[in-house]
């Protein structure tokens, strides 16, 4: 009995270690380390296409024309015959400043031109009647010599009287002031009632025009010398007419189409910049004078430029770079050289290929020199990337 539980007990062993062995290698295998799968990544070839280079620029929109309504004449103020603030056209009476005055000076300066051509004729009459008594040796020559005085001096005070005249009828138009032109008009600076003119309230109001304006804008040396070689000045005389487009902040692309129809004879040698103005239509009245604008003109153009997703540029301290994947699936970083910003496309000038692979989307997930696992950008018919719309 005795070895039989012996045996017993040394099998009972055996299997209790076998168990344990067996436990001990289950584990090892349930822990052995999986890598996890390559991250996910959007590839697409860069977009090759026509694109316009432009320049931008930071200006102030103008009036083309303005004009601080004055008076001319001093007087009490009559009346304002205008809405503060309102649309007034060319010859609008604005402003009445009392003409009786005026007009009682006009009436004497035409009643003196009266008096001079009475004194005018009387002085023919008494010359000719004293040269016919001179001829019959009934007269003096000295009578004949007097008359001769009083006849040209008769004909200064005329030219005297109608100069008279017409300062007075001047002075009396100046009582009645009118635009000068199409516009909007400011608030009224002096109210009916106050003494205005010279030595008083001069100004009394100003005129906008509205339907077209003026923007001022600085471009530097550098920016001047590469438009003078991409646009040559005409051989002709005529007015530069540079197409211009402009937007207000608030705006989206630059919806404003004008002209550039002036700039400076020479470069400012204290700032190194020349002043530029653009004329652009307003129509809508929107182009407030004093607004500030972004100005934009078109200095080239590429037919085949080669364009990513702006989302595609990544920076360091290197500069730009885009991520590409090889043909063996392994994510590179590739430095670029950027152009200007198309349509939410950045133009890459240097450093792509039509045939590279671009990281489009997931660009944080790829890792130079990692595993990528890439997927062909949809094909809308757009550039890679590109929402379909």
């Amino acid at each position: 009995m005795l070895r039989r539980h012996t045996i017993s007990r040394a099998v009972h062993i055996a299997l209790l270690a076998l168990a344990t062995a067996t436990g001990i290698y289950g584990c090892d295998s349930r822990n052995a380390y999986v890598p996890p799968p390559p991250p996910k990544v959007t590839v697409g070839a860069p977009h090759v296409g026509p694109v316009t280079e432009y320049m931008e620029f930071s200006g102030t929109i103008a009036a083309v024309e303005s004009v601080d309504i004055t008076a001319r004449v001093t007087g009490t103020l009559r009346s304002a015959q205008f809405r503060d603030g309102s649309t007034v056209h060319k010859g609008d009476p604005l402003f009445i400043i009392e003409p009786e005055p005026y007009q009682a000076a006009l009436q004497r300066a035409e009643a003196e031109l009266e008096v001079q051509q009475a004194a005018l004729a009387r002085a023919e009459t008494e010359l000719a009647r004293s040269r016919k008594l001179l001829t019959e040796k009934a007269g003096s020559e000295t009578d004949v010599v007097k008359w001769q005085q009083q006849r040209d001096s008769a004909k200064a005070n005329i030219s005297r009287a109608k100069a008279q005249i017409e300062t007075a009828r001047i002075d009396l138009g100046y009582t009645r002031i009118t635009a000068p032109f199409d516009g909007q008009i400011s608030r009224r600076f002096a109210d009916p009632g106050n003494v205005v003119g010279p030595g008083a309230v001069t100004r009394l109001a100003t005129i906008v025009r509205r339907d077209q304006v003026h923007v001022y804008f600085n471009i530097n040396e550098r920016d001047l010398l590469r438009l003078m070689a991409e646009r040559p000045k005409p051989k002709t005389a005529s007015a530069p007419t540079m197409p211009l487009e402009l937007a207000l902040a608030d705006e989206d692309g630059f919806p404003h189409a004008g002209k550039l129809d002036y700039a400076d004879p020479g470069v400012d040698p204290a700032t190194g910049t020349m002043q530029l103005r653009g004329l652009f239509p307003n129509p809508s009245g929107r182009l407030l004078p004093g607004l500030f604008a972004r100005i934009r003109v078109a200095v080239g153009q590429s037919d085949k430029a080669m364009m990513v997703p702006d989302r595609a540029i990544g920076q360091d301290q290197s500069g730009s770079y885009v991520i590409i994947v090889n043909a063996q699936n392994i994510a590179e970083q590739r430095a670029v050289v950027l152009g200007p910003l198309h349509e939410g496309y950045r133009v890459v000038s240097k450093g792509l290929s039509a045939e590279d692979r671009v990281v489009v989307n997931g660009i944080q997930r790829a890792r130079p020199g990692s595993p990528v696992d890439p997927t062909p950008a949809p094909d809308t018919g757009q550039p890679a990337g590109k929402p379909a719309s």
